[in-house]
């Protein structure tokens, strides 16, 4: 009588379980995909963005010395960009020449386009030949207050308060300066509206 009552209430017991069991996992977002565009600091930062953006697929082409102007053509390289681009670019720039600098910021947009988010470092170095990049620096503002899709990760404001990651030269960090970047880069990626909101 026993074996008879668990024989029927076994098909029930399956029912139920289809019905308990989790869910399956749902399918990672596909939006959660970065590229990154950069020169040395890029190189530098690259160990440490994936730890401050788990689960987002990153892909990144630093070139030591890369100028502004240079990023363009390395976006185009890609094919289909994903939704968001991280540009370290402008550190071995001309700071007496802002009117490249502000070509460059609009090439890379063109290329990139208004549907994407650009998340840009301003530049942190000394003056080059007595000229500081201080006029960079509000370019690249400028061209973030005409252009929606453009955030500028504010790298001049975070390293002023750490003088002791810079390397001679005050251009490059330590470790412990690289992972700050990335901590502020990661920040400012969270802050890009997803494609459904752009």
């Amino acid at each position: 009588m026993i074996l008879r009552r668990l024989y029927f209430a076994l098909p029930a017991l399956a029912v139920a379980w289809v019905f308990l069991a989790p869910a399956a996992p749902a399918a990672t977002d596909t939006t959660h995909r970065l590229f990154v565009d950069g020169d040395s600091l890029a190189v530098g930062t690259k160990p440490y963005l994936p730890r401050m953006l788990p689960g987002w697929k990153i892909r990144t082409s630093a070139v030591i010395s890369r100028h502004a102007a240079q990023g363009p053509g390395a976006l185009r390289a890609v094919g289909e960009l994903p939704p968001v681009v991280a540009v370290s670019l402008g550190t071995n720039d001309d700071p007496g020449r802002p009117d490249l600098f502000k070509s460059a910021i609009e090439s890379t947009l063109k290329v990139v386009g208004p549907d994407r988010c650009v998340v840009w470092a301003n530049i942190v170095r000394p003056a080059v030949g007595g000229v500081s990049y201080t006029a960079l620096n509000r370019t690249l503002r400028q061209e973030a207050k005409a252009h929606p899709n453009l955030l500028v990760v504010d790298w001049v404001k975070l390293s002023k308060k750490h003088p002791n990651w810079f390397a001679p030269g005050h251009v490059h960090v330590n470790a412990t300066g690289y992972r700050a970047r990335a901590k502020l880069f990661a920040a400012a990626i969270r802050r890009c509206p997803s494609p459904e909101q752009a």
